[in-house]
């Protein structure tokens, strides 16, 4: 009998021992008639070299696809149109004005937990780059937990050859970890000066009013049009499958996890594409929603591009697709801004509209009792602007922010009636 025969007539015992334990008896016995799982190698899966290091071998994944690869709406060639200050701009980040695109190293894990720390592993990691002939795959995987001194050293070698990373949330989870390993291994990070597209933090400025989850698989459905094959498997259970694979030799679920990976690098280069050309010019490329401006409108404003954020915020309001909730903060916002700019006439109009339509709201009954009292002068309708916030806050819920709001704006209300007193305005 062989090895891997007797391997698996022992996992098929425990595993009868471990249902009786739990009470499970019918179908027990008919596990004995189950046949061996048959043992199959990621190489026999998966096109891939092995890599010789000073440590020994690791396997390699490799596919290779053409600049036009279309992956949802966009093809691959799309990220090598961006500007190197566009891509710093959507960063935040100048380091990455004066970068190279087809130096940026797309970088995806999959790890042995999600929670970090020193004793969490990645046994895939993969990287997605430009090639002469078009753009290239390589998955380090992690074979056996004994070879991680071969990957890591690989890696160190490969990673020495790019000007960036970008990846979706790898600034907080896939950096950190690999970089423990490399000083674990004794090796210096070779991240640990790259500048970093961490495409998470844009895709939320963008979508987060649009869409109920940025997380990258809602992006890939609802932004760029990406629909994965049933060979997929969802993030969740992969660490689970590749304690399986340790267990049992069999890699052919670590061929799907492979799979989920090498997407997730695909989706990170058409992400970054459509989030550099929106930002840089949205009004010439795809229809946004309602939604989408007002986050870019938002976006602009914390870079100090008011113009466009007047804009962006315009044009949101006039998409008629907004919920109420949110055009309520289009319009908050762009009074704010108007107000700021000194052109009080027009935000006068976005706090008359707010008032119309925020029910519950008082800030813009607040704004134009601001602006007759202090800007026109006419204490009178002041006054009934604040008369009214008040009726709408004695009909809140009680409690700290109801009495907080009750005791300004009757203290408000107070000085007006005081400055009308002094104007003879006392019927007013």
């Amino acid at each position: 009998m062989s090895i891997e025969e007797t391997d698996a007539i022992t996992m098929h015992d425990d595993l009868r021992r471990r249902l009786r334990e739990m009470g499970v008896v019918r179908g027990v016995r008919e596990l004995a008639t189950l046949p061996p799982r048959r043992r199959v190698a990621i190489e026999d899966l998966v096109p891939g070299r092995f890599h010789t290091t000073s440590h020994g071998q690791c396997f390699v994944g490799e596919a290779t696809y053409p600049l036009d690869h279309p992956h949802g709406d966009l093809p691959l060639s799309s990220f090598l149109g961006l500007s190197a200050n566009g891509i710093a701009q959507v960063a935040q980040d100048d380091a990455l004005s004066g970068i190279d695109p087809r130096r940026v190293c797309f970088l995806d894990t999959e790890t042995t937990g999600l929670s970090g720390g020193a004793g969490t592993m990645a046994f895939v990691v993969g990287l997605g780059f430009f090639v002469d002939d078009g753009f290239r795959i390589s998955q380090y995987f992690l074979r056996d937990p004994g070879d991680e001194p071969a990957m890591i050293e690989g890696l160190a070698d490969r990673l020495a050859d790019f000007e960036a990373l970008a990846s979706f949330n790898g600034r907080a989870f896939d950096v950190p970890i690999l970089e423990n390993r490399f000083i674990l291994a004794r090796i210096p990070p070779p991240t640990a000066n790259l500048p970093h597209l961490d495409l998470l933090f844009p895709a939320r400025r963008l979508w987060r009013h649009h869409l109920s989850s940025c997380a990258l698989g809602s992006l890939e459905r609802a932004v760029l049009g990406v629909l994965r094959e049933q060979a997929d498997v969802p993030s969740g259970v992969i660490p689970t499958l590749y304690r399986d694979y340790l267990r049992t030799g069999d890699a052919r679920e670590m061929q799907r996890v492979l799979y989920h990976n090498a997407v997730d690098i695909l989706s990170l280069v058409t992400l970054a594409a459509r989030l550099c050309r929106t930002f840089a010019d949205p009004w010439t490329d795809a229809v946004l929603s309602g939604a989408e401006l007002y986050g870019l409108g938002r976006w602009y404003a914390a870079e100090d591009r008011l113009a466009e954020t007047e804009r962006s915020y315009r044009a949101a309001l006039r998409r008629g697709d907004l919920s109420p909730d949110l055009r309520a903060k289009v319009l908050r916002d762009l009074g704010y801004l108007l107000k700021r700019a000194d052109r009080r006439s027009e935000a006068f109009a976005c706090w008359q509209q707010l008032a119309l339509e925020a029910t519950g709201d008082v800030l813009a009954h607040v704004e134009l009792a601001k602006h007759f009292e202090w800007h026109v002068e006419n204490f009178p309708l002041a006054a009934g602007w604040t008369q009214a916030a008040l009726t709408l806050v004695e009909h809140w819920p009680a409690g700290t922010r109801r009495d907080d709001a009750l005791a300004e704006l009757h203290h408000r209300l107070e000085r007006l009636k005081r400055k009308m007193d002094k104007q003879g305005l006392n019927d007013a």
